[in-house]
C-alpha cells in the first residue's frame, strides 16, 4: 500500500480510516517511487517557504528515483509529483515535458489492465490532481485532469476543483471548469455511463456547497437517463433508468428543488409498478420504499404511506424464499425510517428467516438513533446476536451528526475497541488532534502491526499544525518510527502551518508567488522564529528522506 504526503483533510478521510481498522496490513517498504513522492512533496514546501533553489535542488534529486521506479503499473505516480514541483517552482518546461511523460506512462499502463486496490494508473493521476486542488494549486490541478482526459472520471474531478474556485469566490473561473467538466461528460456514447457522471458532477457540487450550480447538472443527468434505451441495452436498463430517476430527485430535494422532486417521482411511480416482476422481483419493492422514503423526507407523509403498503404487497408476491425475505426487511427498514417503529418490528418479527430477521432489526435500530431514541437504539442493538456491526452503525451516524462524545461513550461502555478508528478520524476532523491523539494511543498496537501506529500518528500531527501548534506536530511526528511515515507526519505539518489557500488564482507561473507572500503576511518580519521554526521542521523531513535507502 503506497505512502503519501497528500493534504490534511483526504488524510483524516482516508488514510486514517483505512489503516486504523486492526488487522489491516500496512507494509514498511522503501521504494524509488516513495522516497521520489516524499523529496517532491517536501520541495513543493520549500517553494511556499520561498525557497526556490533549494526546492529545485531537491526535485533534481526525486527525478531519477522516480524514473528508476521498477513499479511499471503506476510509474507515472511519481513522475507527475515531480513535475508538479517543478511547475510550481517556476521551471514549466521541465515540468510540463514530464507531466506529459506521466501522462502517457498512466495511459500506456491502463490500457493493459494493471491496477492497485481497484485504482487504475489514470485515476491515481487524477487523484494527485484532486490533491493538488486541495492544496490550492488549481490551474495546475485542471491541468493534469485535462491532460489525462479520462471520459469518465476527469469530469467528476474536474467539478471539485469548481467548487474550489468557487469557495475562493472565483465564480468566472468555477464556471469555465465546471463547462469543461460537462462538456467531456455529454461526449460520452454509453447513456449510463454518462448519467452517472453527471450525477457524479453534481455530488461533488452539493458537497462543496455550490448548490446554484447543481440544477443545470441534474437536467442534463435526466436527459441523459432518460435517453437510456431499454431494447438495445442491457437486460437492467429499465431498473437502471428508474434508480437514475430516482437518485435525481433526491439530488434535486438536497439543493432545495423540491417541486422538481415530487415531478420526478410521480413521473417514476408508474414506471416502478410496470417493472417486470420476474427480471426484477427485488428492484420494484426497492424502488417503492425509496420512493416512500423521499415523499417522508418532502413531509407528503400519506403517499409515504401508500408507498410502503404497495411495497409490502410486491415483497409478499416475491416467489424466491431468499429475495422475498431481502425485500419484506427491506420494507421493515422502510417502516422504520418513516417513524413507525411498532409496523417496523411488528414485519421484522415475521421474518422466519433468522439472517434476514436480524438485518430488519439493525437497520430499525439505526432508525431509531437518526430519530434521536438512543436508548430504545442500543437496547435492540444488544438483544441481537451479533450487536457489534449494529453498534457500528449506530456509533457512525453519531460521529457523522457531530455527537462525537456520545459515540465514544458506546464504544467505551460496549468494549467496540475497533470502532475507536472511526471515533478518532471524527475528533481529527472536527479540529480536536488532541482528542484524536488520546484515541489513538489507546488502540492496543500488536509488535508484529507497529507501522499502523506510525500511520495513524502521521495522519494527525498535521492536525495540530492546523491549529497553530506546530510544537505539538513536531513532537507527535518524532515519535515515528518509520521513516517515510515521520518524513510524511513532518512535510504535512508544514503544509498545514502554512497558510496554503491563496486569496486569488493568477496564472500558473505565479500561484507560488500569491502563496509566498501570504506566508510573509502570516509569518512577519517580526515573528521569524516562527519561520525559521517551519524551516527546522522541513530541514528535518529532509534529512529523514535522505536516510531512507530503497532497494527497487
Amino acid at each position: 500500500m503506497a505512502r503519501r504526503i497528500i493534504p490534511f483533510k483526504i488524510l483524516a478521510i482516508t488514510t486514517l480510516i483505512a489503516t486504523f481498522f486492526p488487522g489491516g496490513q500496512v507494509l514498511a517498504e522503501e521504494t524509488y517511487s516513495e522516497k521520489a513522492s516524499l523529496l517532491a512533496d517536501i520541495a513543493v514546501q520549500y517553494r511556499a517557504l520561498g525557497q526556490s533553489e533549494q526546492a529545485v535542488k531537491i526535485l533534481d534529486q526525486a527525478l531519477p528515483l522516480a524514473q528508476a521506479s521498477t513499479n511499471e503499473c503506476f510509474k507515472g505516480t511519481p513522475t507527475v509529483k515531480v513535475a508538479g514541483g517543478y511547475i510550481l517552482a517556476g521551471q514549466e518546461a521541465l515540468g510540463k515535458k514530464l507531466l506529459a511523460q506521466a501522462i502517457q506512462i498512466a495511459r500506456t499502463q491502463t490500457a493493459t489492465g494493471c491496477h492497485m486496490s481497484a485504482t487504475s494508473p489514470e485515476e491515481s493521476l487524477l487523484n494527485r490532481a484532486s490533491e493538488y486542488a486541495e492544496a490550492g494549486y488549481y490551474d495546475l490541478a485542471v491541468e493534469i485532469m485535462t491532460g489525462v482526459n479520462n471520459p469518465v472520471f476527469t469530469p467528476i474531478k474536474m467539478a471539485e476543483v469548481a467548487g474550489h474556485y468557487a469557495k475562493a469566490g472565483l465564480d468566472e473561473q468555477a464556471s469555465n471548469v465546471l463547462n469543461q467538466a460537462l462538456e467531456i461528460a455529454q461526449r460520452l456514447d454509453n447513456a449510463e455511463y454518462r448519467t452517472l457522471t453527471l450525477r457524479g458532477i453534481a455530488s461533488h457540487l452539493i458537497q462543496a456547497g455550490q448548490t446554484q450550480l447543481v440544477p443545470q447538472v441534474l437536467e442534463l443527468a435526466l436527459k441523459s437517463t432518460l435517453a437510456i434505451n431499454e431494447a438495445q441495452s442491457r437486460d437492467n436498463a429499465a431498473a437502471m433508468k428508474l434508480s437514475g430517476m430516482l437518485g435525481i430527485a433526491s439530488q434535486f430535494a438536497e439543493v432545495g428543488q423540491q417541486d422538481r422532486a415530487k415531478e420526478l417521482l410521480a413521473q417514476s411511480l408508474p414506471k416502478i409498478r410496470t417493472l417486470e416482476s420476474k427480471l426484477f422481483p427485488l428492484q420494484k419493492t426497492l424502488n417503492l420504499v425509496e420512493t416512500a422514503l423521499q415523499y417522508a423526507a418532502l413531509e407528503q407523509n400519506n403517499l409515504a404511506v401508500e408507498m410502503l403498503v404497495e411495497a409490502r404487497s410486491s415483497a409478499q408476491a416475491i416467489e424466491e424464499p431468499q429475495t422475498k425475505s431481502l425485500a419484506i426487511a427491506r420494507v421493515a427498514e422502510g417502516y422504520a425510517e418513516i417513524g413507525n417503529f411498532e409496523m417496523a418490528q411488528q414485519i421484522a418479527r415475521s421474518l422466519k428467516n433468522v439472517n434476514y430477521r436480524e438485518q430488519a432489526f439493525r437497520g430499525i435500530s439505526l432508525a431509531y438513533a437518526k430519530a434521536g431514541y438512543s436508548e430504545q437504539a442500543l437496547k435492540l442493538a444488544k438483544s441481537m446476536g451479533s450487536p457489534n456491526v449494529t453498534f457500528g452503525g449506530i456509533v457512525r451516524h453519531y460521529l457523522q451528526s457531530g455527537q462525537y462524545d456520545l459515540a465514544l461513550e458506546i464504544v467505551q461502555q460496549n468494549n467496540l475497541s475497533d470502532l475507536l478508528s472511526d471515533v478518532a478520524v471524527a475528533y481529527l476532523e472536527a479540529g480536536q488532534p488532541e482528542r484524536a491523539l488520546a484515541i489513538a494511543q489507546s488502540i492496543e498496537t500488536q509488535p508484529d502491526a507497529i507501522y499502523q501506529k506510525d500511520w495513524r500518528l502521521s495522519a494527525i500531527a498535521p492536525g495540530f499544525a492546523k491549529q497553530g501548534n506546530l510544537e505539538q506536530a513536531l513532537q507527535v511526528a518524532q515519535s515515528i518510527t518509520d521513516k517515510s511515515y515521520k518524513a510524511q507526519a513532518l512535510t504535512a505539518s508544514v503544509e498545514q502551518y502554512v497558510a496554503k489557500e491563496p486569496d486569488k488564482i493568477e496564472p500558473i507561473q505565479q500561484i507560488l508567488r500569491v502563496l509566498t507572500s501570504r506566508f510573509n503576511s502570516l509569518f512577519g518580519d517580526s515573528n521569524d522564529s516562527n519561520k525559521d521554526k517551519a524551516s527546522y521542521i522541513l530541514e528535518e523531513a529532509l534529512q529523514v528522506a535522505n536516510s531512507m535507502a530503497p532497494k527497487r
